[in-house]
Order: C-alpha cells, then structure tokens, then sequence
C-alpha cells in the first residue's frame, strides 16, 4: 500500500484549494444557514400548506417510525458505497466505516464540514491510506453518486410517461441495480480489474437512493397529498444532489430549497397530479431533516466515541512500534 501512495499523483489543484480555504467554507456555511432559516420561515408562515399540513403525521405512528429508522439503512448503505472504494487502498473495515460516516453525518452540520477532513485524517494515521488517495475516494463517491441520481431521475421521467402501474413503475425505477449486478461478474484484469468494485459502489448508493424515494413517499403520504413512484424517486434524485453542492454540509438550507421546487414542478409536470407549494415541499424536507436529527446526534456521539477509543489504541500501538525499533 504505501508503494501505491508514495507515487500517487498530486490532488487535484482545486481539491486543495477547497480543502485549505477555511474562510471560503466558512462562508458557504452561513449561505446554507441562511437558506435554512428562511426554509424555516416560508414553512412556518406557509399555514395550511406550511408546516401545518403536517400536523396530523403523528396519528401515523408507524410511517413517522419508519420515517426515523430509515435514514438508518441509508448510512448503512453509503457506507457499504464508500467501504468497496477505499478497499482498493487500505485495510478499512466494513464496521469502521460505518462508524466513520456515522461521525462525519453529525460532524458536518458543524461549520467548515469537519466530518470530512476528520475522515480523511482519521484514514491517514490509523489504517494508512495517504491523504491523496482518500481524496481519490472522495471524488470516485462523488462521481458514483451523480451518476446514481442522474439514473433516477432520468428512470423516474420516463415511467412517468408510461402508461403503467406504480409497481411497473417502481420496477423499472429500480432496474438499474440488475445492470450492477452483472457489472460484479465482469473479469477482474485488465480494463476491467476495478469495474466490480465501482459497480459495487454504485449498487450501493443506487440502493440507498431508492431508500430516499420511500423515506418522500412516507413524507407526502402523512401529510395527505400522497405522490406517485415517479415523482417521489425524482425528487429522491434531486434532493440528494444537495449534498454535492459545496455549501453547507449535508445539504443544509439547499436540501429543502431543492425540494420544495422540486415537488412544485415535478407532478405537473410529469401530469400525474396537481403541483405542491413550494412551503409544502419546504415543510416536507424540514420534518424529513427532523427526523434525520433524531438519529443522527446519537449515532453521531456513539461513532465518535468508538473511533476515538480506536484512534487511541492505533496511535498507542505505532509509539510502542517506534520504541521498539530504536536500537538499545
């Protein structure tokens, strides 16, 4: 591995850029923040298509359950996504990972992302991958998962023209999983060596995206406007796409801004019911976010916890290595 990293190329120019212009970030954060507030506000004021549309979801206490527990299995499996691309460059293990992006999913509603830059810190001193190569991950996830939201939303647009049932629909939304399954069987040399690995990734993230169009199907359900396949899986695509954008960590203020313009355009668009306001879509992703919270603050504190308990013992075990080694 470390033959590998000493004659990896640079990272990319901008990469470092944004990696070491802490003042850049920083204003970036407020923009989110700002956005977030105001998401807040056009909600609050929105009335019966604001935040009060979604007053009666408690008297769904399963779909609100269920709304808690699965941003669960969507860590889960983008952690799986990020766990077969790091592979290809240390040892990491499959819990460790989850741990990592269970830490980093709290840490980034922080300013300047810190979940980010402790990840790639955290890789460098505990399972030896050089820094260069965790940003080679990073952008790999990145790509990975653009390519995953343009599939759905692409997949989405075209079942909605079709003259199917929404369990047609929600199959051939999800067909491109079939394609990365027969990915996985493709020769391991040559051009081919790594495309079991990025088909992995994909599957992966591919999977967790379908999670995201449930998790907005159970969001509209509760509030009584209940949306088609279609549209829920495209606005799936949409609202993750959020967290490419270089603002404010996991989305924050863009997410329901994405989302709420999203669901005021898509169903008419699509000519599968009567478009949503925009506080509506905002009220949406804001109780989608709430819920998010619910798990992420304590499976945020609990990663932390154990990675720095094996970020002591790493470091513990190389001083005791380094002593060791010096002549007597």
């Amino acid at each position: 591995m470390s033959g590998r990293a000493g004659a990896s190329p640079e990272a990319p120019r901008g990469l470092r850029l944004l990696f070491a212009n802490p003042a850049v970030r920083l204003g970036l954060f407020f923009v989110g923040a700002g956005l977030f507030a105001f998401a807040i506000y056009t909600a609050w004021i929105g009335s019966s298509d604001g935040l009060r549309a979604f007053s009666s979801a408690w008297q769904r206490p399963g779909a609100m359950l269920a709304l808690v527990l699965l941003p669960l299995a969507c860590l889960s499996l983008a952690s799986m996504s990020f766990w077969v691309l790091t592979l290809r460059f240390g040892s990491v293990g499959c819990g460790e990972m989850l741990a990592l992006l269970g830490g980093a999913w709290l840490l980034n509603y922080l300013p300047l992302k810190p979940g980010v830059a402790g990840r790639v810190a955290y890789h460098k001193h505990v399972n030896g991958i050089d820094f260069r190569w965790s940003l080679v991950v990073v952008v790999q996830s990145i790509v990975v998962g653009l390519v995953c939201f343009v599939t759905q939303v692409a997949f989405a647009s075209i079942a909605a023209e079709r003259a199917w049932s929404e369990w047609g629909r929600a199959g051939f939304i999800a067909s491109p999983l079939v394609f990365a399954l027969v990915g996985l069987g493709l020769p391991r040399r040559g051009f081919t060596t790594h495309a079991w690995r990025y088909s992995a990734a994909f599957a992966f993230r591919y999977a967790d995206s379908l999670v995201w169009s449930l998790r907005y199907w159970l969001l509209f359900s509760v509030a009584g406007r209940p949306q088609g396949v279609s549209t829920t899986s495209a606005i799936a695509g949409i609202s993750q796409s959020a967290s490419l954008l270089p603002i404010a960590g996991n989305g924050l203020g863009v997410r329901e801004w994405m989302v709420g313009l999203a669901a005021r355009s898509l169903p008419e668009w699509y000519g599968k019911g009567t478009s949503m306001p925009v506080a509506f879509g905002v009220s949406a992703e804001l109780l989608n976010r709430a819920c998010e919270a619910v798990v992420a603050v304590p499976v945020g504190l609990i990663s932390l916890w154990w990675l720095a308990k094996r970020y002591g013992r790493a470091r513990a075990a190389q001083s005791l290595t380094a002593a060791q080694s010096i002549p007597s």
